[in-house]
């Protein structure tokens, strides 16, 4: 039975429970019909007989009492109850059957009066002493008999008879029409076995198929939800878990190209570090070896050492770059956040990049007038807009001028210089990628412009984690009159 499926299983447990039930009710009506039967008959009987006798003790109060109002007195009693009574009062018995008490053939002037005694074929009465009280149950009769006084203290004897004939017939009709009406009740029971079956184990069919779909993974699959019963929750809980697993799958598969990209873009990060670290160490390594060999003008060690020396420097300064340019693989968003006005923030921001494009000739134009909130990682975002504050100061040209300024929430850098093209901007933002113009290194191994690729990177990937909208474009153009340069717009 356990490997057998939900709807032979529910079917025959419902089958079976509703047969035991036709079985023991059929079983109960025949056998307990004829014991509440009796039962009713013997407390009629039992009723009747109080009442005859209340009634005939008032009744006959007299000697004058005649035969038509004795059998009056109990005629209706006889009628109604369907018994026979006799009673016998001075020497007279007085009788009066209920139809159902005539044997076939019998007279109405049975119903008549008898002069002589009667006698009842039973082993417990003396025919020579009506007086006496009984009772007796026969399998067809029943038989009650008591003597008491009337009012005017004269002795009066009633008998009453019922008969139990009709349980009898009925038992023998019973026994014919009972097989019948228990196989009908079987079937219907069958029928509604079956048809409450198929209601049962039809949504739960339905759930088991739609979760075998969800355990592949079929996104179509959804359970129908029909009531607020069990299975209706059943189904709406199920629904709800299946999303929420398709939700965190989702996730999960995002965070897991995430990481991939991650770990890609570090991979590539470390790549590109070893490779811009490999040529400058190389000069240095030749630069020592034809000092330490003493060819040509390097034998001039006291020149030169001081040039390994700055060469050492900006190797110390590449390699910083690069270990804060790891570290931005995790994400901003853990960082706590507070809301705070640009104006003063860039104002403090700005301070040493004025000293350093006043010294190098570059005018600074300044204006926070539009100044409004925001609600960022105050360091990260420093980070970001230092590097691009840097690389615009670095970039501008002698005698040029730098610009820092909001527009419509939105902090805009600008500096004067040659237009980065079209093919580079798709690569502007990649480590340690330069522009033709600053890729150029002399002879020991420097770049004129300083840049090691890494500040448009560093400031890219902050902004991105910080979800803020940014673009580097460039401005004016030839034959205009207008100055031209580069434009990096942070939109918060």
């Amino acid at each position: 039975m356990k490997n057998v499926r939900l709807f032979p299983k529910t079917f025959l447990y419902v089958f079976s429970l509703m047969a035991a039930v036709v079985l023991v009710s059929h079983a109960l009506f025949y056998f307990m019909m004829p014991v509440a039967y009796t039962w009713q008959k013997e407390t009629a009987l039992k009723k009747t007989q109080t009442l005859l006798i209340e009634e005939l003790r008032e009744s006959l109060n007299s000697s004058s009492v005649l035969h038509d109002e004795i059998t009056d007195a109990f005629r209706s009693y006889a009628i109604q109850n369907q018994m026979g009574v006799f009673v016998y009062y001075e020497g007279k018995t007085y009788i009066h059957m209920a139809d159902s008490l005539l044997s076939e053939g019998s007279d109405a002037a049975l119903q008549g009066e008898y002069e002589s005694g009667w006698s009842i074929r039973s082993e417990d009465i003396n025919a020579d002493s009506p007086g006496q009280n009984f009772y007796i149950k026969t399998d067809s009769q029943l038989y009650s008999g008591v003597g008491f006084e009337t009012a005017d203290g004269k002795f009066c004897y009633l008998i009453l008879l019922s008969t139990l004939q009709p349980v009898s017939e009925a038992k023998d009709i019973a026994v014919i029409f009972l097989p019948f009406t228990l196989l009908l009740a079987l079937g219907l029971s069958g029928v509604f076995a079956l048809l409450y079956s198929k209601k049962i184990t039809k949504p739960l069919s339905a759930i088991s198929e739609t979760t075998g779909r969800m355990k592949e993974l079929d996104r179509s699959a959804v359970c129908r939800v029909n009531g607020r019963d069990e299975i209706g929750v059943l189904s709406e809980n199920i629904n709800q878990l299946y999303n929420s697993l398709l939700s965190t799958i989702d996730e999960l598969q995002k965070e897991n190209v995430r990481v991939t990209e991650a770990e890609g873009a570090k991979i590539d990060f470390l790549r590109a570090a070893s490779h811009e670290l490999k040529t400058p160490v190389t000069g240095l390594c030749a630069l020592l070896d034809n000092m330490i060999m003493g060819i040509g003008r390097y034998r001039d060690w006291e020149t030169y050492l001081p040039v390994c020396r700055n060469m050492a420097e900006r190797f110390a300064v590449m390699i910083q770059e690069i270990l804060d340019a790891s570290k931005l693989n995790f994400s901003f968003e853990a960082r706590p956040s507070r809301e705070f006005r640009i104006g003063p923030f860039m104002e403090r921001l700005l301070a040493p990049y004025l000293l350093i494009a006043k010294s190098k000739g570059v005018t600074i134009r300044l204006d926070f007038t539009d100044d409004f909130l925001v609600c960022l990682p105050e360091d990260a975002l420093e980070k970001a807009l230092s590097n691009i504050i840097s690389n615009a100061v670095k970039y501008t040209e002698t005698q040029c001028e730098a610009a820092v300024y909001f527009e419509n929430r939105s902090v805009v850098v600008e500096n004067e210089c040659q237009p980065v093209s079209q093919e580079d901007l798709l690569h502007i933002f990649e480590p340690f990628y330069r522009p033709d113009f600053s890729r150029s290194r002399n002879a020991e191994g420097e770049n004129p412009n300083g840049g090691n690729g890494l500040g448009l990177y560093i400031a890219a990937k902050i902004l991105t984690a910080l979800e803020c909208r940014f673009s580097f474009r460039p401005f004016g153009g030839p034959g205009e009159g207008k100055k031209r340069g580069m434009r990096f717009t942070v939109f918060l």
